[in-house]
């Protein structure tokens, strides 16, 4: 699985494209241009990501370090908006789940797992939600590009004006973004091919045309 298999098989899961890719590929910080979060902010997202990808005969989230991952990648690749938004999440899960009686660090691991699946169907509810304005903003801005009458402040505020996704979404990203990138969920749990494979540089040469690549 490449990357762009990975971002289509998450954005097909999530109901909607993961966030701040695009700001990754382009090798783009954030303003701060360093980890926002704290060890104990890890440690959190960790026991909330091995809910979503938990140990079994393969490694789990926790396993992979996929809290850690988070706080990077959120630091490094979400503009200020997300960063406050994916917080601002993190806080609404801790309080969901001390509604229903126990904080999220004194649940069993089967109470993490109905709690978390519970919000599922909110999650993608609200990102068909979310994708459905895109697509609607989207034509709406290029009516107004073909009538030449869109700015920069225009797109600015048509993308403030779209609804939020749902707090569960990002960290379900996240999960299995930084889990089958690392290297524990490519080796252990993918199959793994290295590529291009072995450099073998004392090869006899036989006269025969080079391979293609």
């Amino acid at each position: 699985m490449n990357r762009r298999q990975l971002l289509t098989m998450i954005a097909a899961m999530t109901g909607t494209a993961m966030m701040g890719t695009t700001r990754a590929f382009a090798y783009l910080q954030t303003e701060t241009g360093q980890n926002i979060f704290t060890d104990e902010d890890a440690a959190f997202l960790d026991e909330v990501a091995e809910v979503i990808i938990p140990a079994t005969d393969t490694p789990g989230a926790k396993d992979a370090g996929v809290g850690a991952f988070m706080t990077v990648f959120v630091s490094d690749c979400y503009t200020k908006e997300e960063q406050d938004d994916f917080r601002a999440g993190m806080e609404q899960l801790k309080t969901e789940a001390e509604a229903t009686g126990k904080a999220f660090g004194d649940m069993s691991a089967e109470e993490r797992q109905a709690f978390l699946q519970g919000v599922v169907p909110q999650a993608r509810a609200q990102a068909k939600v979310v994708e459905e304005a895109k697509e609607r903003a989207k034509q709406s801005q290029d009516q107004q590009t073909n009538a030449d009458q869109v700015g920069e402040a225009a797109t600015a505020e048509m993308a403030e004006a779209l609804p939020k996704l749902h707090w569960y979404t990002p960290l379900e990203q996240l999960t299995l973004f930084g889990f089958f990138t690392s290297e524990t969920g490519a080796t252990e749990v993918l199959r793994y091919e290295p590529v291009p494979g072995e450099y073998i540089g004392d090869l006899d040469y036989d006269g025969e045309p080079a391979w293609a690549t």
